[in-house]
């Protein structure tokens, strides 16, 4: 039952051995877990789906897992559903829309930050869903760039076209006039580079945080550059100079930061302590096509999806992380547009499942170890009907290994492992047949 399960804190990234540096509530369900998640498709079953859309552009957005709820946005609205049985436990009216749904909200310490259309945070009071402020950003945009929190402030970046200008901004997330629910806040900093951010998550680095940007052309393959900023007071520490639009998280392992571009390539850099980049021992890889999938790294192999030499064509690939030379590549139904998330609760191998960005929109399952040199996959899952459609989210876990994503269709699914179902004790079913008795005997007639 639900009141016996352990609250499960909304970090549900793991760092184990290398993910992401930052240790904040913001890396959420990307990157390396110890869930029992379902392993094939005899081991998984539909828990539950929930029509929340028609199409992409109004498909609920990316959810987040927050303790037994499932958070996410929707037309102009935020909900929390029951991860159990998909049931709405509260929703509220946001002040505009997700931008085309493709980003998650973020929470931290109580409170969801929802990014919205025209260069817009509203931040929720997670329990009772009600708003507490709003930020608006003066150059506007599309909000694109997931939220990160790091010691009371919020950072995310905007986008309102390749040649035009946006701000990357830090944001105090204190509610000063707790009495007002509209309460328009400013930004501590902002940061503005021509072509803006698209889905440019940021990393934070003790006092640095770095992000990529777009190239500020038309093109996807011209010079641009990663930034690191101190997060304080959003002074320029370094750039690093970069080919083609940076459209994805980047990531830490071992003081080196990993980044992949449109252009097709893969970097990783030295950083030092002090946030600046170092050109000693820094790599570049050419993947042979773009990636907007942000690099997951355990035991020095590297998961990263990039699209392949056509339209609807893609590849999970399986990187040395240290060499930065390709293992193996698997083909993938479609150009993979997420992040991975890898499993490490099995002892011989671990499990990796992506999406794709084709039909009918279900997730793939990879298995991994150290030494193969060679793909093994299968389908876990497959919608059928109208839940089919195209899919570029990435995949939210709860701790009882239970996968949540959306595809195009307008669906949620809830994706179960049915070999980690715990069963209920004698006392349990004693009582839940007590109640079943009596509220049976109350509906006769």
């Amino acid at each position: 039952m639900k009141f016996f399960k352990k609250s499960i804190a909304f970090l549900l990234v793991i760092v184990v051995f290398c993910t992401q540096l930052q240790v904040s509530a913001s890396e959420m369900n990307m990157g390396v877990v110890s869930y029992l998640t379902p392993t094939s498709a005899e081991t998984t079953a539909l828990r539950w789906s929930l029509k929340m859309g028609t199409s992409y552009k109004n498909a609920p957005s990316t959810q987040i897992v927050v303790d037994d709820t499932l958070v996410f946005m929707s037309g102009k609205m935020l909900y929390k559903v029951d991860i159990e049985n998909g049931e709405i436990i509260r929703s509220a009216e946001m002040v505009d829309y997700p931008s085309f749904s493709y980003t998650a909200p973020t929470y931290a310490d109580g409170v969801v930050y929802c990014p919205l259309e025209n260069g817009t945070v509203q931040a929720f009071n997670y329990r009772t869903l009600s708003s507490m402020w709003i930020y608006k950003d003066q150059l506007s945009g599309q909000a694109l760039t997931e939220i990160v929190y790091s010691d009371g402030y919020i950072y995310t970046g905007f986008w309102n076209n390749e040649d035009a200008y946006a701000n990357y901004v830090c944001i105090d997330v204190r509610d000063e006039d707790v009495f007002s629910k509209t309460e328009e806040k400013s930004a501590e900093w902002t940061y503005k580079s021509l072509g803006g951010f698209y889905w440019a998550k940021a990393v934070i680095y003790g006092d640095s945080i770095i992000f990529g940007c777009d190239d500020g052309t038309n093109y996807d393959n011209k010079p641009s550059k990663l930034v690191s900023l101190n997060k304080y007071n959003g002074s320029l520490i370094d750039t690093y100079a970069i080919q083609g639009d940076q459209r994805s998280g980047v990531t830490i392992c071992e003081s080196y930061l990993y980044a992949a571009t449109k252009a097709g390539y893969l970097y990783r850099v030295k950083l030092n302590s002090d946030g600046t980049f170092s050109d000693g021992d820094s790599k570049k890889l050419s993947l042979g096509g773009a990636s907007t999938s942000a690099p997951v790294i355990y035991k020095n192999r590297l998961y990263l999806g990039v699209q392949g030499e056509s339209f609807g064509k893609g590849y999970m690939k399986v990187i040395d992380a240290k060499n930065l030379k390709v293992i193996y590549s698997a083909q993938t139904k479609g150009y993979p547009q997420n992040s991975v998330l890898v499993s490490n609760a099995y002892e011989d191998k671990v499990y990796i499942y992506t999406t794709y960005n084709a039909g009918p929109g279900g997730i793939s399952v990879f298995t991994d170890k150290p030494g193969q040199t060679s793909a093994v996959s299968s389908d876990l899952f497959l919608p059928e009907g109208d839940m089919r459609g195209y899919c570029i989210s990435s995949i939210a876990v709860s701790e009882d290994g239970t996968l949540f994503y959306k595809n195009d269709s307008g669906y949620i699914f809830a994706l179960e492992n049915t070999e980690n179902q715990p069963e209920e004790n004698w006392f349990i079913k004693f009582i839940n047949s007590i109640i079943d008795f009596f509220r049976n005997l109350f509906s006769i007639g």
